[in-house]
């Protein structure tokens, strides 16, 4: 069954043009600034939008700085350009790692968002994901659950590519994207899974997928259109075995709880917590937070008061005696792919086609 089932999964990877046309991402690396400052440790050059090199710059350390709206590029006391080129005209390139707060592969260029500069890191998109990878899945975690990841981060980098193209560049470094640190956190293990699956990337009615993933389902996988809306074939509620088993729990004391919840919603006394809503997945939609006042709150926004990595799911019960006491499943959102169970599949002898089936069904393997 097993090998019949790799044979199907083999023939449902389909060459396409997409890919090709994708294949260089503009990344946002860290915060806006009116001040950013790269080094290598080679020289670095000038090139075009073509990647020829225009200009060896003969310095191994540049700065931009924003002065009166324009981009001046110096070099210790050596004034490199004025007004040098946002938009992508010109790139900073080297025969070295380019380091800003890690070191990156690829080129770099400057955006203005905000009377602001931003740092863009130009790369092709096997290269980036290098960088995502272990930073989105560890590299101790079994092969197969990586190559899952490569080809889930792959795909959602295309689905979300012209997400932030009002701003200049196509994806951020942080979560909000997902998480890429450049060279610096690339591992050979997570290399080896991106480049086993080098193109391959999920599509539907040939485009590429919404690839949404998160750290444990909880046993139940989301429904999208429950949590952000949406209607997506292959991202609704079913069963996960594979992520049962993450569990938590988050205590606190009265005081506490109406010291977090009193910055928005002021509170002297909490008698008792009632779970209102909650969605087919049996995640909280709403609550109601009964004491000297009443409140009905969103599960989202209360679990941002008390902090995401403590409240790690909406996928929970709560009692309120003398402390107030919160067991939950899963960690995240819950909709598409979760870490944590493509890791135990993974142990359990499970491919990364079988995987990818079993959290995005219905989807074609496409290269």
């Amino acid at each position: 069954m097993k090998k019949l089932f790799l044979i199907l999964a083999l023939i449902f990877i389909i060459p396409s043009k997409a890919y090709a046309e994708d294949n260089y991402f503009e990344i946002k690396i860290g915060n806006s600034a009116t001040k950013i400052e790269l080094t290598s440790d080679k020289n670095f050059s000038l090139v075009d939008t073509e990647l020829n090199k225009i200009q060896d710059l003969g310095v191994k350390n540049i700065s931009a700085e924003l002065v009166n709206g324009k981009i001046f590029l110096k070099s210790g006391d050596r004034v490199l350009s004025q007004n040098f080129p946002s938009k992508g005209e010109f790139k900073l390139a080297s025969e070295s790692f380019i380091k800003l707060k890690n070191k990156y592969r690829g080129y770099f260029q400057f955006e203005i968002e905000n009377n602001k500069l931003n740092a863009i890191n130009y790369i092709e998109l096997e290269d980036y994901l290098k960088g995502v990878v272990n930073n989105e899945l560890d590299y101790s975690h079994p092969m197969e659950s990586l190559k899952t990841q490569a080809i889930t981060s792959r795909t959602f980098a295309l689905s979300n590519k012209n997400k932030y193209a009002k701003q200049g560049y196509n994806l951020t470094d942080t979560t909000s994207s997902q998480v890429y640190r450049g060279q610096s956190s690339e591992h050979e293990k997570t290399t080896k899974a991106v480049n086993e699956t080098k193109g391959m990337y999920l599509t539907m009615n040939a485009k590429p997928i919404s690839a949404i993933f998160g750290a444990s389902s909880g046993g139940v996988i989301a429904d999208a259109k429950e949590v952000w809306g949406g209607d997506y074939s292959y991202l609704k509620r079913k069963e996960d075995p594979y992520s049962s088993d993450y569990k938590w729990e988050l205590k606190l004391s009265k005081q506490d709880f109406i010291k977090k919840i009193s910055k928005k919603y002021p509170l002297y006394d909490i008698s008792v917590i009632n779970i209102v809503e909650t969605d087919s997945s049996g995640r909280v939609k709403e609550v109601e937070i009964l004491g000297d006042k009443i409140y009905n709150i969103k599960a989202s926004e209360l679990r941002s008061i008390l902090g995401s990595t403590k409240m790690k799911s909406t996928l929970y019960t709560v009692r309120t005696g003398d402390e107030i006491i919160f067991n939950g499943k899963g960690y995240g959102h819950g909709v598409g792919l979760s870490q944590y169970g493509a890791v135990n599949m993974a142990k359990e002898g499970k491919e990364y086609e079988e995987i990818l089936q079993f959290y995005f069904p219905g989807t074609i393997l496409t290269k």
